[in-house]
């Protein structure tokens, strides 16, 4: 098995079309050799998952065999946490079954690719944040959905208000839950596969030795797109500006060349005359009449040649990944939204008196697009 194995390391650097196939296309492979049982087997398999890692990372068994080539122990892993032995070898056989980790020997452990990137905290934060707050919103969505008639339209109450008992929205809940705030904008960091800079062409504007603001990044958490298009285009440093609610600039880090506002995108868009107005995963956070009233706030600031861009999932009409598949019913069970195809992105924007001017897609298989919008 590890000759079969070891050939497919050559592949890991395969572009996101290629790598994905090649994934897919393996478990099938793996799943065509199952009986029932092996599937049921497979399926409470993924069920445990999520709370074993959870274990994982409160021994921090992880970041422990990460830190060095060679094996620990049991009793090295188990002591510095006060761990019974017998419970810890228990969870690490567990752990090195599922391939997150290397049993080298008779109680003994070390990190394996797996390990290194469930080290990283991005990782740790999303992986954290479907245990805390995913993963019970998924439990509660049958009978949410058997009480609501299983209707699309939630009415603002989502089988997250119903695993987690409250009645607030998920944003202003997680301001009063810091922790979950953090694994939140963790996960938010991760790189997706491509980048909207690579569909979007920013030398003009670079080039332009004027003073208007070039980039709004509208509802942009910390500034991490920010940062990125100041790396890439240093000469708009002043010309950029990051706008989020008051307690997500207040904890944001300085970004050189960057201006932070304080701005709640349900009202009217203050800076005037921008070329770019971006929205990175928003819109899919809330149903089309929510989505409509953000969108009409920036239009009236919009000159001209003004343009917003929308970087979300457009997926296709038909033949959708199952990833995709997987953040269209988070977008459900958190918000009651949904990611939208190919042809909802263009019914949402003429109701909200704009037009698609070009999609231009940069992640071909997740279906990552920059929607780019202009009034009709």
């Amino acid at each position: 098995m590890d000759d079969l194995i070891a050939p497919l390391g050559a592949f890991s650097h395969l572009d996101e079309a290629n790598r994905l196939r090649l994934q897919d296309g393996l478990h099938e492979a793996a799943e065509a050799l199952e009986t029932p049982y092996d599937m049921m087997v497979r399926l409470l398999n993924a069920g445990r998952q999520t709370a074993m890692l959870k274990i994982g990372y409160d021994l921090e068994i992880f970041t422990t065999l990460a830190s060095r080539a060679e094996p620990f122990s049991v009793d090295e892993l188990a002591s510095g946490k006060s761990a019974d032995p017998l419970l810890m070898s228990r969870v690490l056989r567990f752990l090195a079954a599922n391939r997150f980790i290397t049993e080298t020997d008779k109680n003994l452990f070390t990190g394996n690719k797996s390990t290194k990137g469930l080290s990283d905290p991005r990782i740790q934060g999303g992986l954290l944040h479907a245990f805390h707050i995913s993963v019970p919103a998924y439990q509660a969505l049958p009978e949410y959905l058997q009480e609501n008639k299983y209707q699309n339209t939630t009415g603002g109450q989502c089988a997250w208000h119903k695993s987690a008992n409250t009645d607030l929205e998920f944003f202003p809940w997680a301001k009063q839950n810091p922790q979950i705030l953090k694994y939140f904008q963790q996960l938010m960091s991760i790189p997706r596969d491509g980048s909207w800079l690579d569909v979007m062409p920013f030398e003009d504007e670079a080039n332009d030795a004027t003073d208007r603001k070039v980039f709004v990044d509208i509802g942009g958490n910390i500034g991490h797109q920010c940062a990125r298009l100041l790396a890439k285009h240093p000469s708009l440093a002043g010309r950029v500006v990051l706008q989020d609610l008051e307690e997500t600039i207040r904890r944001a880090p300085e970004v050189n060349g960057v201006d932070f506002m304080v701005h709640d995108f349900f009202t009217k868009q203050p800076v005037k005359g921008a070329k770019f107005y971006y929205l990175r995963a928003i819109l899919h956070d809330w149903e089309d009449d929510k989505s409509v009233e953000i969108l009409k706030q920036i239009i009236p600031a919009m000159s001209e040649d003004s343009q917003i861009l929308i970087d979300d999932l457009a997926l296709p009409n038909t033949g959708v990944h199952w990833w995709s598949t997987c953040i269209d019913m988070q977008m459900y069970i958190m918000h009651g939204a949904m990611e939208r195809t190919v042809d909802q992105w263009y019914g949402l924007l003429d109701k909200a008196g704009l037009k698609v001017k070009e999609i231009k897609t940069y992640s071909p298989v997740m279906r990552n697009s920059v929607i780019v919008a202009i009034p009709k």
